[in-house]
């Protein structure tokens, strides 16, 4: 019998629309979900793929996906978003958004799906992390901290659950091309506004180019990931990315003033 899956922030164009056509392309049944049925693209019309209306940050959202998905044998929490700019010119409302999806969202889908997946003691969880949420970066204050809260949920979960045979996994992407970025909420002076952060900006923008000067890698290259995760799941992290890989290769063998001068250069910072 087809394994189900129900992955979460699935729109086209991005990790999770090309994760549910991967596993659904391995003849998992595929629960796609997103907060628009309009956005989902060919999923719509894919084999072992039913898409879903689902909004994390509502809770009777949840449940009624959930009840229409059934027993799920694994739950891929994606979907996100971030708010980016100078922590001094964000407010504690962007804060409470940010964390009411990346954080509060996943939050609801793990509780709905637990119960079952203890009982019959087998289950497999994939949180979307990011190197974001293991290293910190200027402007992206609010999502890197959502970002270190789920792994943390994450590893607590893996001790708690591994008893009962569940499996729980965290993919940490880097640079990834998709419509992301273009759907930041920006804030201060990321939006071009007068401000004393103008300048780190303008810096920061050219940075990633620095890191990826091939390009970003594409939404297959983590979708696979997460696929290995799932089916293999021999570890509790992956960096999804060649520049998670760096990064947090870097991270782990340096000092953090040591870690913070390479990235300065690497990344051509002077601010």
């Amino acid at each position: 019998m087809a394994k189900s899956v129900l992955i979460t922030g699935c729109s086209t164009g991005g990790i999770g629309h090309a994760t549910a056509g991967q596993l659904a392309a391995r003849g998992y049944n595929v629960f796609a979900t997103v907060r628009n049925a309009a956005k989902a693209g060919d999923l719509a019309s894919a084999d072992n793929v039913t898409v879903l209306e689902l909004d994390v940050r509502e809770q009777a959202s949840v449940d009624a996906a959930l009840a229409q998905a059934g027993d799920i044998d694994v739950l891929v929490n994606n979907a996100g978003f971030e708010v980016w700019g100078p922590l001094e010119e964000m407010t504690v409302d962007d804060l409470k958004d940010q964390l009411e999806t990346n954080v509060y969202g996943p939050f609801r889908l793990i509780l709905g799906v637990l119960p079952r997946m203890r009982s019959r003691e087998s289950g497999v969880i994939v949180n979307v992390s990011s190197v974001a949420g293991r290293v910190s970066a200027p402007l992206n204050g609010l999502y890197s901290a959502s970002k270190f809260a789920l792994e943390a949920l994450s590893e607590t979960l893996k001790y708690e659950t591994g008893h009962f045979g569940i499996r729980v996994h965290i993919v940490e992407p880097g640079g990834v091309d998709t419509p992301f970025g273009a759907n930041r909420r920006l804030a201060g002076a990321a939006t071009g506004a007068e401000s004393p952060y103008a300048e780190l900006v303008t810096q920061w923008d050219a940075a990633p180019g620095r890191l990826n000067p091939d390009g970003s890698a594409g939404p297959d290259v983590v979708a696979a990931v997460i696929v290995d995760a799932i089916e293999n799941g021999d570890k509790f992290r992956y960096p999804a990315t060649q520049d998670a890989e760096f990064v947090l290769g870097a991270r782990k063998a340096m000092t953090d003033d040591q870690f913070e001068d390479a990235m300065r250069q690497q990344l051509g910072l002077t601010w």
